[in-house]
């Protein structure tokens, strides 16, 4: 069963996404950008997000993002409050109108329902060093009258690239190259969360939102149901201030692809298939023996 928890936080559910997503696409990535401020086009409404390693726009159906539950969103923490918005429709800012930027950037701006700080996320397809990525810039302008002390960050995602072909949730789930990453055990297919400009990436099996459990360094690894993000520990923010920073997510056909390190030591498909066919064969070999 899929698991879906929240921090404490004023947030709200909408029933649905009052606003068209946009779409932006390159022929290796195809992604929606909703009105609540994050990937995918409104709960499981495809797209979410998907990739094509041939640049061709043949994306088939394993999204990584729009299958069960989808999960993928933002959490600001500071002192003085917690605020967030995810695509299941759980959200502490007001519904905002995404803005196509250009067919493949995007942008989408709101404030939160207590007026606290304004948020603007910016997503762009590009490459980076050879991989194909959504680059998104967020920034925060506190909107309030007091200074936003201890402000955190957090950017997670659940990646699912092989529920629609296989009906499996569970992803091979690895820190790699400085990138936190999750891997379909059938598809290969990788997406990759990290950054450039500092933050601190983990994988939750617990789907955390608490920006302090990554900056903690969670790591539970191997595979599983989990959850990959990257937090940022941000400095003070007075009244009226603002600060902005990037992040991607990097996708690819295989771990090494998506986090740019080559040969991961990941196993890929073939290797899981052949390595379960020896477990069997030594099983076999070890019953014949004892028999």
């Amino acid at each position: 069963m899929r698991k879906l928890l929240f921090a404490t936080a004023a947030m709200i559910v909408v029933s649905a996404a009052e606003a068209a997503p946009v779409v932006i696409e390159d022929g290796f990535v195809k992604a929606g950008v909703n009105d609540l401020g994050t990937l995918g086009s409104g709960g499981n409404n495809p797209p979410g997000i998907l990739y094509d390693k041939t640049g061709a726009g043949s994306y088939g159906i394993n999204d990584f993002l729009t299958p069960g539950t989808p999960f993928e969103g933002f959490y600001i923490k500071s002192s003085t409050g917690f605020w967030g918005a995810n695509n299941t429709g759980a959200t502490a800012f007001n519904t905002s109108a995404p803005s196509s930027i250009t067919g493949k950037s995007a942008s989408w701006t709101g404030t939160s329902t207590d007026g606290a700080l304004t948020v603007t996320n910016t997503y762009m397809l590009t490459t980076l060093s050879g991989r194909s990525v959504i680059d998104v810039n967020t920034t925060i302008i506190n909107t309030g009258t007091v200074t936003l002390t201890g402000l955190e960050f957090l950017r997670t995602l659940d990646p699912d690239p092989d529920v629609n072909a296989y009906g499996v949730y569970d992803t091979a789930n690895a820190i790699l190259s400085g990138d936190a990453c999750g891997t379909g055990q059938h598809s290969g297919q990788t997406i990759c969360i990290g950054t450039e400009t500092g933050g601190k990436v983990g994988i939750s099996a617990k789907w955390s939102t608490d920006p302090d459990v990554y900056l903690a360094g969670v790591n539970d690894g191997a595979f599983g149901d989990y959850a990959i993000g990257i937090a940022f520990a941000l400095d003070d923010l007075a009244s009226k201030g603002l600060i902005s920073f990037n992040y991607y997510y990097a996708l690819g056909a295989n771990s090494g692809t998506a986090s740019g390190g080559g040969n991961t030591g990941i196993p890929e498909p073939l290797t899981l298939g052949l390595f379960g066919a020896g477990l069997f064969g030594l099983w076999r070999s070890r019953r014949s023996k004892n028999a």
